[in-house]
């Protein structure tokens, strides 16, 4: 059964929330995988808030529950809103230099994760072959 077919026979409120699901992924429900959700997250986000894509996301985990399919994936899914981030969509309402100043801060993180794998490096070589 596919995401729209059994959207068309979930007797819940939530069904609606199952339609961009089924645009998207024509896959039969028992052969979704934590990929498809991350996938489903990061190509909504670049569309819509946060709290929709969260919002679909727990809807078709809780049919995937109901119908006995859920637990395999839903171990493996985190909503976005756990992580604090803003989704591009959010990020392209805020005001030019808001969204500037976002950019900016990716970049110095950028830069410190980068000087920390460096960092990282170079007290392995440092250390190669020394004894415990």
């Amino acid at each position: 059964m596919t995401i729209r077919e059994a959207a068309d026979l979930w007797s819940d409120s939530r069904c609606e929330l199952l339609k961009r699901w089924a645009e998207t992924f024509g896959v039969t429900l028992a052969e979704l995988h934590p990929g498809h959700f991350v996938t489903y997250q990061k190509d909504r986000g670049e569309e819509t808030s946060t709290a929709q894509v969260d919002a679909e996301v727990a809807a078709l985990l809780e049919l995937l529950k109901q119908l006995g399919l859920g637990s395999e994936v839903e171990r493996y899914i985190r909503p976005l809103s756990e992580a604090g981030e803003l989704t591009p969509a959010e990020i392209r309402a805020l005001p030019e230099p808001a969204q500037r100043y976002i950019e900016r801060l990716k970049q110095e993180i950028s830069d410190l994760e980068a000087a920390n794998d460096r960092m990282e490096s170079r007290i392995r070589r440092t250390n190669w072959g020394r004894s415990r």
